[in-house]
């Protein structure tokens, strides 16, 4: 039970662990607040270049970490997405089937599906996390709905 509680804690921990993370810990309902009305059906492309939309396939029913990053940040965003890697490696096979991890891009001009693809291999990054762009606008509508 205590490793239990610790693994929760270290989620939590790194999912609030700075300003551009924003870490949901419960699935999102569509009745909720935070539902389909509020997170709407962007189209994001993953690092593999595959077509997803943000509510139906990121939030609705999933328990998920979200961080914010631009692939040529120098200071937080490769300190926040080795967290986020620390924490994959901690919940070992439970990312992809527990919880998910998704960072999104807020440079989408520079971070290209294959970019992203790459910056995730630096960081080892496994199943169950996943690296997004899309349009600028839809990326910035995103990143303010997450509170960033």
């Amino acid at each position: 039970m205590q490793r239990k509680n610790w693994l929760r804690t270290a989620v939590i921990a790194a999912c609030l662990f700075a300003g551009c993370i924003a870490g949901y810990v419960r699935p999102v309902a569509a009745e909720d607040h935070y539902g389909a009305k509020y997170f709407t059906n962007l189209r994001l492309t993953t690092q593999d270049g595959k077509t997803i939309h943000f509510y139906d396939d990121v939030l609705k029913g999933k328990i998920v970490a979200i961080n914010l990053i631009y692939t040529n940040c120098e200071y937080s965003c490769p300190l926040e997405t080795a967290r986020m890697a620390q924490v994959q490696k901690i919940l070992g096979d439970r990312v992809g089937k527990d919880i998910f991890f998704y960072s999104i891009t807020i440079d989408p001009e520079r971070d290209t599906p294959q970019v992203l693809k790459s910056y995730a291999e630096k960081f080892h990054a496994g199943p169950g996390w996943t690296f997004l762009t899309g349009k600028k606008e839809d990326l910035d509508l995103i990143s303010r709905k997450l509170g960033l």
